[in-house]
This record gives structure tokens, sequence and C-alpha cells, in this order.
């Protein structure tokens, strides 16, 4: 890598550790000042309680809980849960859970990018046919109606009715039972993508430079592949990253829905039991993940394009 690609990369880490510091602060504030208690078992007695917090250094001011906090979160530690799962470590709990979200995420995204990217391609190489429209018409139906719902669907048609598959997760199956949850998931990221390559396609194919290689005698195949479709990824490359990290974290329902237990489900039952040890390590993986994600789309733009690179540095 030349100077200025390591320059630019080293730029952009440093701000995104700078975002997930302040951000790791914010969320054990507000984790601080929610109302109710972690110990809330209404039979302890005030000096019971006292001593429960005492043991989990609960009774230490904010700033010196905050220090405590990040030491340990810089050896793995995130706490133990005081309320869901007993004594039990967050790490392993978190880590199990957001494991399989994370899997789910990965593949609908996958799924979701090459089938959209190919519908997105063929609409725009067939422009007002009965071909784009189709597509068109794929694309507006997969937005409009929410991933959970395709979950009922499929679940319905293909667990109840043809019952090839599971009605619900389990660890012993799980290839099979996976199958539900993860194309509920890969709609609309089919939807999206073909929606934002189609229109950024259409555009390239009509702009200045490709008529302009046209005229070179460049092939077809070289026109759509290393000229058109290569500019019009950065678009499509800027709404991958919030889509993967909303499918690993933001599926409760299609979670739900399909008995999977993943970090949505695992969050929404923190919240509900006041387990503040689960929620903020639940709520800083959702935060690190997204800028992660961000982070590799940043770099991914500078490699794409240069010319961004060199405008973020001048």
């Amino acid at each position: 890598m030349s100077n200025s690609t390591l320059k630019y990369i080293g730029k952009r880490l440093v701000i995104s550790l700078i975002t997930l510091f302040v951000i790791l602060m914010v969320l054990f504030l507000m984790v601080k000042f929610l109302p109710g208690s972690p110990i809330n078992n209404e039979k302890l007695s005030a000096s019971a309680r006292a001593a429960i917090e005492a043991q989990y250094g609960l009774d230490k001011p904010i700033p010196v809980q905050f220090v405590r906090y990040i030491q340990n979160m810089l050896t793995g530690d995130f706490g133990v849960s005081f309320n869901l799962y007993k004594d039990m470590q967050v790490s392993s709990l978190v880590g199990s859970a957001a494991k399989l979200s994370m899997i789910y995420g990965l593949c609908a995204v996958i799924i979701g990018t090459v089938i959209g990217m190919f519908l997105g391609v063929f609409a725009a190489l067939h422009k007002n046919t009965i071909w784009d429209t189709i597509a068109t018409v794929i694309s507006v139906i997969g937005v409009s109606i929410p991933s959970f719902v395709f979950a009922m669907l499929i679940l319905l048609l293909f667990a109840s009715k043809l019952r090839l598959l599971p009605t619900s997760y389990s660890s012993s199956n799980a290839i099979k039972s996976s199958i539900m949850p993860i194309l509920a998931l890969s709609v609309g990221v089919i939807a999206n993508v073909a929606r934002f390559t189609r229109t950024e396609m259409v555009s390239v194919l009509t702009s200045e430079y490709m008529t302009l290689a046209k005229a070179k005698g460049l092939d077809r195949k070289t026109l759509i592949f290393k000229h058109a479709l290569r500019n019009a990824l950065i678009p499509v490359i800027t709404i991958l990253g919030p889509i993967l990290v909303n499918l690993m974290t933001g599926t409760m329902v299609v979670e739900k829905i399909c008995s999977v237990p993943g970090l949505g489900k695992l969050l929404i039952n923190s919240i509900l039991s006041n387990d503040y040890n689960i929620i903020l390590a639940c709520s800083f993986l959702y935060a690190a993940m997204y800028i992660f994600m961000m982070l590799i789309i940043d770099i991914s733009y500078g490699i794409i394009d240069p010319r961004i690179r060199l405008g973020k540095d001048d």
C-alpha cells in the first residue's frame, strides 16, 4: 500500500476509536440512569441489597464504575448477569447470541447482494422493458413488506403446509432450521440492492465517459463489468454496511417468530429484566459493529475510487 493509503486508513481508524469511546461513555451513563435497579428482588432487606451492590461494585461513584468497566472490558470481562441468567458471564451469553445473529445476517447479505445486483444490472440493461418492470415490482414489494411478514409467510407455506422446514430453530438441525429466517432477512437486501444498482447503472450507462468508452470500441462485457458496474458499486457499498448491522442486531421479530436465540432476543429480554450488564454489552457490540462496518465502507471508498482518498487527505 502507498503512504497516502496507509495515512487515510490510519485517520479513519483513529476517528472510529474515538467515536466508539464516546458511545461507550454515553451508553454507560444512560444505563446507570435507567429507572429501577438490577437488584430488583423485593424480598431483600436494605442491608442485603447494599451488600450485593458492594459485591458488584455498584456502590462506587459512577466515574469509578466507568473506569473499572473499561479496564475489565479490555480483558474481555463484561461482568455477570444480575437477573436474566444469574451470575453467568455476559461475554459468553452475548458471544453465543451474537455469533448466531452474525451468521444469519452475513448469509442474508451475501444472498441478497448477489441476487439484488443481478436484478439491478439486468433491469438497467433492459431499461423500459417488461423485464425492467418486473424487477422494479419485486424491489418495491421487498422494500414495502417487513421481513417478519415474509418470515410468517414462509413459516405458513413451507413449515405448516408443505412441512419442508422446521417451525422453530433447533440446534440439532441448525442448517435446515436456518433456511427460513435467512430467506426472510434476505428479501429486503435483494430489494434495496436491486433498486440502488439499477438506478446507478442507468445513470452510469448514460454518462459521457461511457459514450467515450463505446466510441473507443470497447466490447460490451468490458463496458459493463469494468467501467459501469465498478462505478455503480459505491452507493451499493454505502447501504450494505448499515443493512448488515441491522440484520445482525435488529431482527428481534424474525428471531421471535423463528425461535432463534440471537442477539436481538437477548437484548429485549435483558431490557425487560433490567439486566444492566447485558444491556450495555449488547448495545456496545451493536455500536462497535456499526462503526466497524462504516470503517470498512470508508476504506472501500478510497480503494474503489482514489479521488475520495485524495480529496479527504487534502
